[in-house]
Parts: structure tokens; C-alpha cells; sequence
């Protein structure tokens, strides 16, 4: 069974049994022959278009439900970033999410024509625009026309010795760790009002816009994810940083984009914190706003390439 939401669409059964296939029925709307996004998935005559947040899974609240035991409750997500880049990210999944028949072990960038395997469903990616400097330049536009400068909380986090660790574990177990890394972190985030702005292979961006409650939210956050640094499954590395970024998107695409020095700012934090050594690194600006909500210790000032003079840092 294949049911897409959002707008919802049931396909009905497919894949009965090998050699078999119920004929799937009409979505209950209009399906739109062109995108205007550039981008959607086949599976058989069916075209949908794809935009960011779309999820594969059991549970009814996944964009594409996909009723097989094959298939985990929160399976496999297409995120978009980059201004018109669509990444695929397994969740961890028992049975795994494959890409031309190899299974992903790592987001991954899609291309036009790729081939999506998940429990007995194909999926054909389609993207056929080139992603053109031109392209892009179309998404930037729409990007700078929808700006804000918001002031957000911004974490970067990352895979320790992504590298050796990927060499040192068989494929299936290696997607297992990785995916459930990702699933975890994610749904923290989640669970305390942040969103993850980009998937970066071995790590992510995330950020939560400041209000009332996004320091209590943020603190919650860093302590379930400082349990799961504990658990070492696998090691990785956090830091925080507070300031003002510009947030832009294109809507339709269900994309926002962070852009701005803070966004770098927190990136050079990351390099400084393995350097360093340090598992959670908080700017000052950070320190100050989570105020007594966590402990921090000094780890002194130091230099970040591309930023004038020196910064104080915290541990947490």
C-alpha cells in the first residue's frame, strides 16, 4: 500500500506478490503534469512533485506511506537545500534505503534518472533542468526576494573520524549507525521547535528562530543530545553559537535557506571544536543568552579563520 500526502493521494496495493501487481487507482485529485519546483517522483505512470520534508515510512503522518513490513515507521526523508538540491536521508531503517541498487550510507545528493528503492517500491527521481549557475541563480533570486533577518539559535554538528569509522564497519551496519544517528538527533530537534537547515554527510545545521521559549528549548535539546554523545554510537561533536542571519526560501519548495557571518561564524566553531578536542563548544553569545540553563567552562580565546581578533569560548 502507497498513500501520498500532502496533497493526499492513495495508490492503493502494490507489489502484492512477486510476479503480481494490483493496478494502483487514480489519485483522488489532479496530479499536475509539469512542476514548477523542477523536480518529482514516477512510480509507474504516477507523478508527484517533490518538495523539502518529504518523508517515506509506515506511519500515516509520512508524506508517502508506505504500508510493508519492509519498511520502518519513520523510513527515509528527501530534504532540499543549496537552492535546488535534493538530498535523500535514511532514518535508520531496518532494510535500508537504496540508490541504483547501492545502499546509501550517508545523505545523498540526487540526480536526474536515480533509481529509489525502499521496502518493495521504485521510485524514479526526476529532476531534468540542470542545476545550472543559471538555475541556481533563478533559486537565489527567489531566495533574496522572500529575506528576513531573524535572530537564531544555530548548532553544527559532526561525525567524529567519519573516515576510519566507515572503513572499520560493514556496509549494512555502517547505513544503520549513520541513519540512526541522523533519526535520533533529528527528532530531538524536532521534539524541542529546531529544525535541521542542511544534511551535510557526517553532520548537520541546525537552528531554532529566537523567541520566548527557544532558550529553555535549546538547553532541553543539548541534554538529550549530550546523552546521545555519551552513547558514542556514534562520537560526535556539537557547537553553538547565537546571532542575527538572513532566512530566505522558496516556499513552494518547502526550503529556507540561513545565511550570513553567524552561519559561518558557527562552521569555524565546529573546525576549532575538533581541533580542540572539546565534544560541545558554545560561543560567548551563546553562553550569555542560555545564561544559568547549563554549565558552561571557559576554553579560552582563540582565533577563526576568516574573523578579526580573538573569541572567547565556552565548554559546556
Amino acid at each position: 500500500m502507497l498513500i501520498w500526502r500532502t496533497p493526499l493521494y492513495n495508490l492503493g496495493a502494490m507489489t502484492a506478490k512477486e510476479g503480481e501487481r494490483e493496478t494502483p487507482k487514480q489519485p483522488s485529485a489532479a496530479v499536475p503534469r509539469d512542476n514548477p519546483e523542477g523536480a518529482w517522483l514516477e512510480t509507474g505512470w504516477n507523478k508527484f512533485p517533490v518538495r523539502g520534508g518529504c518523508s517515506f515510512g509506515r506511519l500515516p503522518q509520512n508524506t508517502i506511506v508506505l504500508d510493508s513490513p519492509k519498511v520502518s515507521r519513520r523510513h527515509a526523508i528527501i530534504d532540499v537545500q543549496n537552492s535546488g538540491e535534493f538530498w535523500l536521508i535514511d532514518l535508520g531503517s531496518s532494510n535500508g534505503t537504496f540508490v541504483n541498487k547501492r545502499r546509501i550510507h550517508q545523505p545523498r545528493r540526487l540526480s536526474d534518472y536515480d533509481q529509489i528503492a525502499i521496502g518493495d517500491s521504485i521510485f524514479t527521481f526526476r529532476q531534468p533542468e540542470e542545476l545550472t549557475d543559471d538555475v541556481q541563480a533563478m533559486f537565489i533570486e527567489g531566495t533574496i526576494r522572500n529575506i528576513e533577518n531573524v535572530p537564531c539559535w544555530l548548532l553544527v554538528a559532526d561525525i567524529e573520524n567519519f573516515t576510519p569509522l566507515s572503513r572499520s564497519l560493514a556496509s549494512d551496519k555502517l547505513a544503520e549507525l549513520i541513519g540512526g544517528w541522523v533519526a535520533t538527533c533529528k527528532e530531538i530537534i524536532e521534539v524541542h521547535s529546531g529544525m535541521i537547515d542542511k544534511y551535510l554527510g557526517d553532520g548537520f545545521f541546525a537552528y531554532w528562530r529566537e523567541d520566548k521559549n527557544a532558550a529553555k528549548n535549546v538547553a532541553a535539546a543539548l541534554d538529550r543530545l549530550k546523552q546521545a554523545q555519551a552513547r558514542q554510537e556514534p562520537r560526535f561533536r556539537l557547537a553553538l553559537h547565537f546571532g542575527l542571519v538572513a532566512i530566505g526560501g522558496v516556499p513552494s519548495m518547502g526550503e529556507e535557506s540561513l545565511m550570513g557571518k553567524e552561519v559561518n561564524f558557527v562552521f569555524r566553531m565546529e573546525k576549532l571544536a575538533a581541533w580542540l578536542g572539546i565534544s560541545l563548544l558554545t560561543s560567548a553569545a551563546g553562553k550569555a543568552k542560555l545564561g544559568s540553563l547549563i554549565k558552561t567552562e571557559p576554553a579560552g580565546a582563540h582565533e577563526l579563520k576568516g574573523f578579526e581578533g580573538k573569541h572567547e569560548f565556552f565548554t559546556c
